[in-house]
């Protein structure tokens, strides 16, 4: 089994777990929607955790791997990219083919991202327990 890639694992959970489905309109309800790549979703208490782990951003890394994929096939969008990324990271690492569909729609404003706090914050180990 090869190492996980956890960075895109962390991209794609939290880009599309901000859904929120008694929200009618998009995109004010959140979910896969390419939303991450924005600054201030990124310092998002739940996304800012992941920082301090290691000094720089481990989403912002993801991003930064992504984004040369991006420029190259401009017609996918961020969503699904972040979804294909987490799902080929689970593949590499010995998991299963995940069947993915595409065609998810980018928000194309950072006023459009989620508010904060739809993501849990991080947890102390006897909140997880």
């Amino acid at each position: 089994m090869r190492p996980f890639p956890l960075k895109q694992l962390r991209l794609a959970w939290h880009d599309a777990g901000t859904y929120n489905k008694n929200i009618e309109e998009w995109p004010l309800r959140g979910g896969a929607n390419g939303s991450l790549r924005f600054e201030i979703e990124i310092k998002h208490a739940a996304n800012a955790t992941l920082s301090s782990q290691s000094g720089s951003s481990g989403l912002v890394n993801a991003l930064k791997l992504l984004q040369p994929i991006k420029d190259k096939y401009s017609g996918v969008t961020y969503a699904d990219l972040f979804q294909l990324a987490s799902a080929t990271a689970v593949e590499e690492a010995g998991g299963p083919k995940i069947p993915i569909k595409y065609g998810r729609v980018d928000v194309s404003e950072p006023e459009q991202c989620p508010e904060e706090g739809r993501l849990p914050g991080k947890l102390t180990v006897k909140e997880e327990i």
